[in-house]
């Protein structure tokens, strides 16, 4: 008699290969059996009609503090997610001083908008190398698998102290020994690799970028160089794509994807960067592929990752202002209790409809209604602001107070991002080496909520669009990034590999309208999403979430390089 039976299902198994009918047999940890399993279970799933495929793989998470508050990694393990890679963007909690855990708090916040107050108020205070980090995460129950990259950001503070973020301050030979020693540790100890960010959007409290965003390519492949000399491990790089170029040939762009080759060529180690398109600088993403292309041809291991959605900032009346006007700063500096009733005061309604025509304009063009029955992300011309109100002869500020009146607080206000264009967004995913991520779960709490881009694969593209075939998507979110970051033994349905499981009902499959909820340590806000239609999700032979409910049963480990 076997631990769990899986009987009947539709198996995908990741590799890519043909869907074909299948029991799974799962003793302990591990799958025993794909095929056709006589012997029965001490727990029997009945999976006719469902898609049984390896449970998926976020590879680009910041959920390094919540997993201490909230083992499950929500939502990412509402989206069939059993496998999650924290530490990215250059940011980690290690290595570290004890006088230093506030900045790298604070640091966090400042890059990722993960509230420093609930970080310091549950990830223990305790350990000061990434090894002790890992460790302190393993002593957690957790919910899912979690594995770790270590932060440059992080590495330079503890190196080179607070100078460290100076645009020409680049570390002596004894810092640089004291980076590559702590990277060294933190290899030994089971990290994945290390995470660097060069884009001038991520910046510290007092608002200078991160420390690495200057670094020069002698200081990223001397680290690059402790990966080598393990003979393990990947880079994981964040690179500001035109934000230092002039002109549509973008020079600095192609410069770029070649300091990530060179690192790569140099270590003998993979990198993976973040890429996104943006309607503004229609070409950034064709040139960067273009160059990856000519990189990759000179032995150069590198692979976008990519959303493939656009990229949604959130607001509502319990999260935060969708205008910027003190009338609208004095609203939301309510407790989010008190809000509606004074929406519905004529006078604060009267204050906050006066405004500039030029914020007026703003809102009205940047801000589409979305939700709040339906959850739809492809964002179409008649729901932007402007169009709306106009149909109801108003002002875009009129109409956002309407319908929050109207919903009791649940319209939600959208703002795009990235990756406008589903025409470019498909050009990035039809290239045959882009790896599928940056729902950043964890991370940007307050108007993001993107780790559902699991599920918006398999219902948009696979089911919806029929653009992508459901086991080549099924390869995607599974054993492609369990291969990418040495995930031995994950992302696939075979005799001896981790029995990490999603039980799927393909047709009944669907993204709930995301909430707001002020959940978090010390009251602190963030959006959050369920889905529906992930009968079991199973981790390490443990069913862990069934109809959408966790059952209380936390088999997650730390996964170590």
């Amino acid at each position: 008699m076997h631990d769990l039976v899986i009987r009947n299902g539709k198996v995908i198994d990741g590799t890519g290969q043909p869907a074909f009918r299948a029991d799974l047999a799962i003793d302990g940890d591990r799958i025993v059996a794909v095929g056709e399993v006589e012997a029965s279970g001490l727990t029997t799933i009945d999976a006719d009609g469902r898609l049984v495929t390896p449970g998926f793989i976020d590879p680009h998470t910041h959920l390094d503090a919540q997993l201490f508050w909230d083992p499950l990694g929500t939502p990412a393990c509402w989206n069939g997610t059993t496998s999650v890679i924290l530490g990215n963007c250059g940011v980690s909690f290690a290595p570290v001083t004890a006088g230093d855990r506030p900045l790298l708090a604070e640091t966090l916040e400042s890059v990722e908008e993960v509230p420093s107050r609930s970080i310091l108020a549950s990830v223990p205070q305790t350990f000061e190398s990434y090894g002790g980090y890992l460790d302190s995460l393993a002593a957690q129950p957790l919910g899912v698998n979690a594995a770790g990259l270590v932060g440059h950001a992080a590495m330079r503070f503890n190196a080179m102290g607070r100078s460290c973020v100076e645009p020409d301050r680049h570390p002596t030979e004894a810092e640089q020994n004291k980076m590559c020693a702590a990277l060294d540790e933190a290899m030994k100890a089971g990290a994945l690799g290390f995470s660097t960010s060069r884009t001038r959007s991520h910046l510290t409290p007092e608002g200078a970028p991160i420390p690495g965003t200057f670094a020069e390519l002698d200081e990223l492949t001397s680290l690059a160089g402790v990966l080598r000399d393990q003979d393990k491990g990947l880079v994981q790089w964040v690179a500001g794509f035109g934000e230092n170029d002039t002109n549509d040939e973008f020079p600095q762009v192609r410069k770029e994807v070649w300091r990530i080759a060179e690192t790569a060529r140099r270590s003998g180690r993979p990198v993976v960067f973040s890429m996104f398109t943006h309607e503004l600088v229609p070409k950034i993403h064709s040139t960067v592929l273009d160059q990856t292309e000519i990189e990759r041809a000179d032995v150069a291991d590198i692979r976008p990752m990519f959303n493939p959605r656009p990229v949604l900032s959130f607001f509502n009346l319990l999260s935060r202002t969708p205008i910027r006007s003190r009338a609208w700063k004095a609203l939301y500096d309510l407790p989010a209790t008190e809000r509606l009733a004074a929406l519905n005061d004529p006078a604060i309604a009267q204050s906050l409809t006066e405004l500039s025509e030029d914020v007026e304009k703003r809102a009205g063009q940047d801000l589409y209604l979305f939700g709040p029955a339906a959850c739809e992300y492809e964002i179409e011309p008649e729901r932007r602001l402007a169009v709306i109100a106009l149909e109801a002869n108003e002002r875009p500020s009129q109409a956002i107070v309407r319908l929050l009146r109207e919903t009791r607080g649940r319209q939600i206000f959208a703002s795009v991002g990235s990756n406008q264009s589903h025409r470019s967004i498909e050009e990035v995913f039809d290239y045959p080496h882009t790896l599928m991520g940056l729902g950043d779960a964890g991370a940007h709490v307050g108007s993001i909520c993107d780790s559902s881009l699991t599920t918006y694969l398999l219902t948009y593209w696979c089911r919806t669009r029929g653009r992508i075939a459901l086991e080549d998507a099924v390869r995607r979110l599974t054993l492609e990034p369990a291969t990418t970051f040495f995930l031995e033994g994950r992302g696939c349905l075979a005799p001896g590999s981790y029995a990490d499981i999603n039980v799927i009902d393909f047709d009944g499959l669907a993204i709930d309208v995301p909430e707001f909820a002020h959940d978090l340590p010390l009251g602190a806000g963030r959006w959050t999403q369920t889905t529906r239609g992930y009968d079991y999700t199973i981790v390490n032979g443990k069913i862990a979430v069934e109809a959408g409910r966790h059952t209380g049963r936390f088999a997650g480990s730390v996964l170590r390089c």
